[in-house]
């Protein structure tokens, strides 16, 4: 695969692992950019799996970027979660929804620990199966699992939290329209 196609192929892939990783647009930007530059300098003869591989890349740039903001480098900026445009909507609600999710789910995603993110997005959003996910985190396939679950159970409690918030709303709504 030539460097024009490899960017074409896994460019989204790689700009939405970032962008979920660092939390920022630009920042995102940045370190995709970074991933290719250095996919395209590297000898890519022995590659098992690209997208594996340019993930790996991508991670080690995200966690040195987070890193430095660790070390008081840069500070952290407000996130904005920005989705890929629609290539086909069936309706105009239809993409509003989609895109409203996402953002939600981004939101969401943001709540839970880096070490569970990273490891739901490889999984989920990456699509890598688990051994490539230990192998590229040089994890352990039981500790990438327990990450997975663990993860799942952050974002369900968010969902459970959030759901009690808003049925005490309504019980308080209910309850003053009384009078």
């Amino acid at each position: 695969m030539d460097d024009l196609e490899l960017f074409e192929t896994y460019k989204t892939t790689v700009y939405r692992y970032c962008l979920y990783m660092l939390k920022d647009r630009r920042d995102a930007e940045d370190v995709c950019q970074e991933v290719f530059v250095k996919a395209m300098l590297a000898d890519r003869t022995d590659l098992r799996s690209e997208k594996a591989w340019l993930l790996r890349i991508a991670a080690n740039e995200c966690h040195g970027l987070m890193r430095r903001r660790i070390r008081g480098r840069d500070k952290e900026q407000k996130a904005y979660l920005r989705t890929a445009p629609l290539n086909h909507s069936p309706s105009v609600e239809a993409g509003y929804e989609l895109r409203e999710a996402r953002a939600e789910f981004g939101l969401k995603l943001r709540q839970v620990k880096p070490k569970f993110r990273e490891v739901l997005l490889l999984y989920y959003m990456a699509d890598l199966p688990m051994a490539e996910v230990a192998d590229m985190l040089n994890l352990p396939l039981g500790t990438v699992k327990s990450r997975i679950n663990r993860g799942l159970k952050a974002l369900k409690k968010q969902m459970e939290d959030e759901n009690t918030a808003v049925q005490t709303k309504k019980r308080s709504d209910i309850h003053v329209s009384n009078y």
